[in-house]
């Protein structure tokens, strides 16, 4: 059947702004080299739990999208698996689970795949992976997760009398893992407010209500008309050097949604152009030449030899980064008495002062230890 329109991957959206169902109903998916990349990751991690390998053994096995497994890929794969393999002792665990919620949203035959399901005891377990490298996700109260561990407490409440329910979000290439524990009791009360935001989708004016997180991932982003007036609002009522300190707050809170709109405005015009349909006023041209390289590097080398180009001036050398010697030492090439020496040489600047919501949970600088900053320095070191 076709993806499920309330789909838990998809519940911060919809579950915030129910208008967006109808308005992005006929919208193709679409994927990118990020997402096939995740895929095949998500792949190779099912691959190891359920033949018992690890991941270093699939090196060089191609994936269903067509990735090869790389070391790269192997290496946060296997953390993810190792993790799984742990919480799993002494219990049972299924690996990319279909689990039905047309019980939970009330679509009819809607399903939602969890990455992994695991019966320790009277603790029920859901761990997502997610492979990308952008920022930390948080378990607390993350709907995507409820919901998984809602489908799979009553697709499994027959195995075992669950107390507790225990959420992750795995993501290795982060080494960012959230754990949060509800109780069943809880989870179920989450239940009823699932059901009252997926019947609002239904509503025949259902509203549009934008939210940074919920527009981020939106198909609808670029043309949908409560967003575009939220950001025309937000542009009429603040002069940025000219604003009360509260007013001022309340736009920064807008500004990861100002600036997702503005991309996907600029994606949908490059979409449309490519497709040949014309928007007033833009065209496509071409864009700025890659990097020269050889066609051919061994025949480029032999014909600079036999110039008698000096050796030095033929090659280029440089000393490996820390990054790199880090990977050596995991690899043994770098011995563990020997990786101490070269952590000594090793430095790294902190991070210039940020910007963050008063959620994050890093904790305040204290201004006194730093000193002072310009504030094009504050700009480019803020964070969304």
């Amino acid at each position: 059947m076709a993806h499920a329109q309330l789909s838990p991957s998809s519940a911060a959206r919809w579950m915030v702004c129910p208008g967006s169902v109808a308005l992005t109903k006929d919208m193709p998916d679409t994927s990118s080299k990020f997402a096939d990349e995740g895929t095949s990751a998500h792949e190779l991690a099912a691959l190891c739990l359920d033949l018992n390998r690890d991941a270093v053994s699939f090196i060089g096995d191609t994936m269903s999208l067509g990735h090869v497994v790389d070391e790269d890929m192997a290496r946060p794969v296997q953390k993810y698996v190792d993790y799984v393999r742990d919480i799993a002792q002494g219990g049972t665990f299924m690996v990319e689970q279909r689990l039905p919620i047309s019980g939970i949203t009330g679509e009819t035959d809607a399903f939602g795949t969890s990455d992994s399901v695991i019966f320790v005891g009277d603790e029920l377990g859901i761990v997502d992976l997610k492979f990308g490298m952008g920022e930390p996700v948080q378990a607390d109260h993350n709907q995507q997760l409820q919901i998984y561990a809602l489908a799979a407490l009553r697709e499994f409440s027959f195995v075992q009398d669950f107390k507790t329910v225990r959420m992750v979000i795995h993501q290795p290439r982060l080494g960012a893992v959230s754990e949060w524990v509800q109780t069943v009791e809880e989870l179920e009360d989450f239940a009823l407010t699932v059901a009252e935001a997926a019947a609002a989708t239904t509503l025949p004016n259902a509203p549009l209500v934008p939210s940074t997180k919920g527009c981020r991932w939106c198909k609808a982003k670029a043309t949908c008309p409560a967003l575009a007036a939220e950001v025309t609002e937000t542009f009429e009522a603040v002069d940025p050097n000219d604003v009360p300190t509260d007013d001022l707050a309340r736009a920064m809170s807008k500004v990861d949604l100002i600036e997702g709109w503005c991309k996907a405005v600029r994606a949908e015009v490059e979409r449309r152009l490519l497709d040949g349909r014309d928007v007033a006023g833009w065209k496509l041209v071409q864009g700025r030449k890659g990097s020269r390289a050889w066609t051919d590097k061994v025949a480029a080398e032999a014909l600079l030899k036999q110039m008698r180009v000096p050796h030095d001036q033929m090659y280029d050398y440089s000393v490996i980064s820390p990054t790199t010697a880090d990977k050596l030492a995991k690899a043994g090439t770098i011995g563990p008495r020997q990786w101490p020496k070269v952590t000594e040489l090793i430095t790294q600047t902190d991070g210039k002062p940020s910007v963050a919501p008063i959620s994050d949970k890093r904790p305040a600088l204290v201004l006194d230890e730093f000193s002072p900053v310009s504030s094009t320095d504050l700009n480019q070191g803020a964070t969304p």
